[in-house]
């Protein structure tokens, strides 16, 4: 209640402030005061007191006729993670010789885990049954951490570990902070489809973060009896094409610069795919009865026709 000489002054954050931010991170705000008669508060000093206890100060430097408000505060939010409290106050003080009383303002934002992201690639395809081969796994913090050290690991889909691997120091080529390695895996036994999953564990970060997960598959399939050779050329020059995409259902290989491809497979009768943006070439049907060599002459797709893509 407002006594004779005395006002009341109100304290409020003039944008809304996050309910909730990352550990360890900053926001940024700023804090109006006004009273009844709209007094000018320029040049006064608020106390600001950090969860931590630590105390800092800012000024009110604008007046807008109703009420004053300050700069830019930024605060910087502890990297324990649940709810924190900053206490904000304005000192009791007299402007035009009314007395306005100390005026308080308590601000509670919870601190959240920084969020990770989890990819895997290199996955052959595709793998032989019983045989062993290896894929790369890598994760990055949302705030940019450094995750050298930390841990990732694969399981199968009843969710049993079956590899794990340490982050490297170096990030990925061309990334800033996508941190990996690579993970030797054994392959079913079964042929077929097998679902599998990567997870990465955030323990060993000093900041808090949550965890993430991968999903990817591989195509297991026999062991292989014999191998097939494809020679991708341009039909018109018989210029060697890199970068082809051979695909015979489960299996795929890339062409390399001298426009050459190897797959091991067993024995059988397969649909054979080549694509590459820029050329085109009808799909054949190739039997795989021992070693076969296959060559195969490409058109190159005109100006004309940008989106054509070799059939998959």
């Amino acid at each position: 209640m407002t006594q004779a000489g005395t006002a009341l002054v109100h304290l409020e954050v003039s944008e809304p402030a996050p309910g909730e931010t990352a550990a360890g991170s900053e926001f940024v705000l700023r804090v109006r005061a006004s009273c009844a008669a709209g007094r000018d508060r320029t040049g006064m000093t608020m106390q600001i007191v950090a969860p931590d206890d630590a105390v800092t100060t800012s000024r009110f430097i604008t007046h807008d006729g109703a009420g004053s408000e300050t700069g830019d505060i930024t605060l910087h939010m502890p990297q324990q993670l649940g709810d924190h409290v900053w206490r904000l106050a304005l000192p009791a003080h007299d402007i035009a010789g009314v007395h306005h009383d100390k005026t308080s303002l308590t601000l509670a934002v919870r601190s959240r885990p920084h969020e990770t992201f989890l990819a895997v690639w290199a996955v052959p395809s595709p793998v032989v049954a019983g045989e062993r081969f290896a894929i790369k796994a890598g994760a990055k913090s949302s705030a940019g951490c450094e995750l050298a050290g930390s841990m990732v690991e694969i399981r199968d889909a009843e969710d049993a570990v079956i590899g794990s691997g340490t982050l490297g120091e170096t990030p990925w080529p061309g990334t800033s902070a996508l941190y990996w390695t690579e993970i030797e895996l054994p392959a079913p036994a079964r042929e077929g489809i097998a679902a599998l999953s990567a997870r990465f564990d955030p323990a060993t970060i000093d900041l808090p973060h949550g965890g993430s997960t991968a999903q990817f598959g591989i195509a297991v399939v026999p062991p292989p009896e014999h191998r097939l050779t494809v020679t991708v050329v341009e039909k018109d020059t018989a210029t060697p094409i890199e970068d082809v995409v051979v695909h015979l259902g489960a299996y795929r290989a890339t062409t390399g610069q001298a426009g050459l491809a190897q797959i091991r497979m067993p024995k059988g009768i397969y649909e054979l795919h080549l694509w590459k943006v820029g050329y085109e070439a009808p799909p054949r049907t190739v039997a795989i009865n021992d070693d076969v060599s296959i060559y195969i002459e490409a058109l190159t797709v005109t100006e004309e026709e940008p989106d054509a893509r070799w059939k998959m």
